[in-house]
């Protein structure tokens, strides 16, 4: 029973070891630069409603103002609200035209 407790002893012992001397290997990625956090502002909820449109892949949204675009990584590209998205036109005829068709018959 003591050369079991031993040998799980030494497994214990060796294992962190190997675990302290791989966390101490510096890092790959040193020398390397990461890119500056964006910067936020908690006083958004102060400032005056000034609707912007701004974009952020790809998209446009409208912001209360343009701090408020700026916490969301939006490019404010107009001092206006966005305009709004076109509806789609329904086809021609509706359902008139489809009971014309079905008396042509």
């Amino acid at each position: 029973m003591k050369i079991k407790n031993l040998v799980t002893g030494t497994a214990i012992a060796v294992t962190a070891a190997v675990f302290v001397l791989g966390s101490a290997v510096s890092s790959e990625a040193k020398g390397k630069k990461a890119a500056p956090a964006p910067q936020r502002s908690a006083s958004c909820m102060y400032t005056a409603a000034a609707p912007v449109c701004g974009t952020r892949g790809g998209m446009s949204f409208t912001y209360r103002n343009a701090c408020w675009a700026g916490n969301d990584g939006a490019v404010v590209k107009a001092q206006k609200a966005c305009a709004p998205a076109k509806a789609m036109k329904a086809k021609k005829g509706g359902k008139k035209a489809m009971k014309k068709a079905g008396k042509k018959k």
